[in-house]
């Protein structure tokens, strides 16, 4: 995708080791127009809830509504607004979406996003996933949870969860040359330690950085979907509006980063247990149809 001048960014994310599918979900964009450089960047992600197929409804459209407003080129809204607005656009399409079906009654998300812009960055935020600034080595988280994490992990404000609105967390904070911002869902922050999360954020550029943090949560068990967002603030004006290629799938080029393959592999003991019990099956249908004990005569063949 193309980015404005002034900041690079990297992405990963990854299912993780113990669920099915993943419910986390990340947007990176831009209202760059042709020929132009400057332009707002937004960067988001949602973690959702409500089972495999609620919880990642709940982050598309979360996600979908915030950029639909935000990076609305042709509107005269300020962009301040616009960022405001797109989180209450958010809260009213999840909850219409599980109002409309049944079956996503009860989705809901986090949302945390980030937006630069002309020397500043405005950041929003419901739940529990976390936006940092990393500066001279050392990460400062921005959010506050909204959760209870003893002891069942609870969320006390999302996108969604039955209500068609949500109160929101916003700020505006002067970015400098060199800021690191970072966004993690729960999947990596509550999985890697403070420490390495820092030695790990500092490492190499924005996408090498963000698939070393998701790497981190999955040596770590992977119990949860991981998703981490890395936004680089380079000198103001730098350079010109710039391509940059983002992962399409949940495993980066990035292979020494990662689990060895076969840790990701699902377990052969189920399979297993099928071809025994298909041998047995069969054993027992041989002998009731022929009368012929087919243990007995394979181990006269050994015997």
């Amino acid at each position: 995708m193309k980015l404005p001048r002034g900041y690079t960014v990297g992405t990963a994310t990854h299912t993780g080791r113990v669920r099915s599918g993943n419910e986390d979900d990340f947007l990176v964009g831009s209202t760059l127009g042709t020929g132009a450089a400057d332009a707002p960047l937004l960067c988001a992600v949602a973690d959702g809830m409500g089972g495999a197929a609620g919880g990642a409804e709940a982050s598309r459209i979360a996600l979908r509504a915030l950029g639909s407003v935000v990076l609305d080129g042709a509107s005269a809204t300020p962009l301040e607004q616009r960022f405001a607005l797109g989180f209450t656009l958010a809260s009213e399409r999840v909850y219409a979406e599980s109002a409309a079906v049944p079956a996503l009654r009860d989705m809901g998300t986090t949302l945390t996003a980030l937006c630069f812009d002309a020397g500043a960055v405005r950041i929003g935020h419901v739940g529990d996933s976390r936006a940092y600034r990393c500066r001279d080595g050392r990460c400062a988280q921005l959010t506050v949870d909204h959760a209870l994490r003893e002891p069942d992990n609870l969320l006390l404000r999302c996108i969604g969860g039955g209500k068609d609105h949500s109160e929101v967390d916003h700020a505006t904070l002067p970015t400098s040359r060199g800021d690191r911002f970072v966004l993690l869902t729960d999947g990596v922050w509550s999985t890697v330690a403070a420490a390495e999360l820092d030695r790990l954020t500092a490492r190499g550029s924005p996408q090498q950085a963000a698939e070393a943090l998701v790497a981190a949560a999955l040596q770590a068990g992977g119990p949860d979907n991981a998703t981490a967002v890395v936004v680089d603030v380079l000198a103001p004006g730098s350079g010109g509006a710039h391509d940059v290629d983002l992962p399409r799938d949940e495993r980066p080029s990035g292979r020494e980063l990662w689990p060895k393959p076969f840790s990701l592999r699902p377990p052969l003991w189920p399979w297993l247990l099928w071809a025994l019990a298909l041998v047995l099956f069969a054993a027992a249908a041989v002998r009731w149809i022929a009368d012929v004990d087919v243990f007995a005569v394979v181990r006269g063949w050994f015997g």
